[in-house]
Formats: structure tokens, C-alpha cells, sequence
């Protein structure tokens, strides 16, 4: 199903029938915006204010591979494998690590490991959400092992990196869920009310001139027989009326109940014959 108008279109839309959804139109202003901006001020933030870059060429490889995301957005997802989505949050993953290695362990960036986990766990299926959690759990420890941190704070980081991603997705996940039961339900309400309303305006629709046509017709024949006299004619009037009686009848009940006639009952041969002078 093609992504809807909802800014978070996630809520509603979980079953990623088309490839690459999550980069495309419509609402992608509002889905992009918040993570790309998260992720520019995470970027620039290590150069402000004396500046705290210690490698500039894994800086230029965070800033390059974050390109590369926003380049994500601009490919033909429609020819590509149904897979592929999940390659952007973890490409962002790996940015992010290069700009940990740029910047420092204390730098403070590697909060913003939170972007790719978030955006995954809203716009993307759970298998893909699990890879960006182990992705962020191994940038954790792999950051941590290269700028050889204490071995209990790297064990503490993992547990808790790996808890609070678990954590995350889990409770998105169920979320999505949940809406998207009340979304089909909500649906499924409304599709009775549109119907019950189109029974309602046939109901009206045969009240007003099917039923009330046969019904005419009925008392027309019924008329009529009364002025022949007994006989084989009378009797075939006679059961003409009996079957345009029997098809008010099934017109009432394939709707549902009318209720009688505004102005007669549809039983037309309880009305009694004309007077012959």
C-alpha cells in the first residue's frame, strides 16, 4: 500500500508492500525532517565551539556516508529488492560510528545512535529494526574496544545499549500494532455505516415508487376482477395480484422491513372489490 498523508504514516502502514515507502512521497517532508536535522547538528556540533575533531578523515567519512543516506532518498526503490530499506538506518549507523572515532568516546555523539533505531522502529519491519539494534549494540562495543574504554564500562554499555534497543522497538512495534487493529476496525465500522445508509436510501428509493407502483397495479387488477364476474379470467387476475402482493413482499425483505406503505397497506387483496354500481 503506498505510504499515506499521515506524518507518520508508520502507525498506520506496516506492511512495506512497496519497496522503499519510507523515502518516498507523500509525507516525506514530515518523516525525514526531525532525523535529518538531529543528525546535521550531531555532525556539526563536534566543530563548534574550538572544534573537538581528532581524525579528520573519519570525519570526512561520517559527513560522506551521511550523504550517502540523504542520496537514499533519490533512488528508484520500486526496481530494488525488498531488502535493501534496511541498508539506510545502518549506513547512518556506521556514519555515526566514524563520527564517534572522529570526535572522541567523551565527545558525547553516540547518543545520537538513537536516530537510526527510532526511524527504524517507526518506518521499517521488526526484522529490520533487530538489525539495527545489534548494529547499534556492535557500534557501542566496537567505539568502545578502539579507544580501549575499561572492559566493565564496555560490558555496561552493551547490556544497556542492547536493553534500552530491545526496549524501543518492542514497545514501538506493539504500538503500530495496536493502531493499526483500530485503524482496520475503525474501517471496517465505517464501511457498515456507508452500507447501512445505502440500505437506508434503497429502502426510501423503493417506498416511493417500486413498492408503491406494484402496489397500484395490484389494485388495478384486483379492480378489474371484480368487474368480469367469476371465472378463468378472474381467477388468473386473482393470482396476478397474489404475485405482485408476494413481490412486495421479497422487495421489503431483501432491504429490510419498510414498514407499510405511507398511504395503504401492500396487501392488496385485503382491499375489498369495487362496487360494480
Amino acid at each position: 500500500m503506498e505510504a499515506p498523508t499521515d506524518p507518520w504514516p508508520a502507525l498506520a502502514d506496516t506492511d512495506g508492500d512497496h519497496v522503499g515507502w519510507q523515502f518516498r512521497r507523500p509525507g516525506l517532508t514530515a518523516r525525514a525532517l526531525p532525523f535529518a536535522l538531529v543528525a546535521l547538528v550531531a555532525t556539526v556540533s563536534v566543530l563548534v565551539p574550538l572544534g573537538h575533531v581528532q581524525s579528520w578523515p573519519e570525519y570526512a567519512l561520517s559527513v560522506a556516508l551521511l550523504l550517502a543516506c540523504a542520496g537514499a532518498f533519490l533512488l528508484p526503490w520500486q526496481r530494488l529488492p525488498a531488502w535493501t530499506p534496511v541498508l539506510v538506518p545502518l549506513l547512518y549507523t556506521l556514519s555515526v560510528l566514524e563520527l564517534i572515532l572522529a570526535s572522541g568516546v567523551v565527545s558525547g555523539v553516540g547518543l545520537v545512535l538513537l536516530v537510526p533505531l527510532i526511524w527504524s522502529v517507526l518506518f521499517h519491519r521488526r526484522w529490520e529494526s533487530a538489525c539495527v539494534v545489534v548494529a547499534v549494540v556492535a557500534v557501542q562495543t566496537l567505539s568502545s574496544i578502539i579507544q580501549e574504554t575499561p572492559d566493565a564500562v564496555i560490558v555496561r554499555r552493551v547490556v544497556l545499549w542492547s536493553a534500552l534497543g530491545v526496549l524501543i522497538a518492542v514497545a514501538a512495534h506493539g504500538l503500530r500494532d495496536r493502531i493499526r487493529s483500530s485503524l482496520t476496525a475503525n474501517a471496517a465500522l465505517q464501511a457498515e455505516v456507508s452500507l447501512t445508509r445505502e440500505r437506508d436510501r434503497i429502502a426510501a428509493d423503493l417506498r416511493e415508487s417500486v413498492v408503491r407502483k406494484i402496489f397500484n397495479a395490484g389494485l388495478d387488477l384486483h379492480g378489474a376482477a371484480s368487474l368480469i364476474g367469476e371465472g378463468p379470467a378472474r381467477g388468473r387476475l386473482m393470482h396476478g395480484v397474489a404475485e405482485l402482493d408476494e413481490a412486495i413482499r421479497a422487495l421489503r425483505e431483501s432491504v429490510f422491513d419498510l414498514g407499510d406503505a405511507p398511504d395503504a397497506s401492500t396487501d392488496t387483496s385485503a382491499h375489498p372489490e369495487p362496487d360494480d354500481g
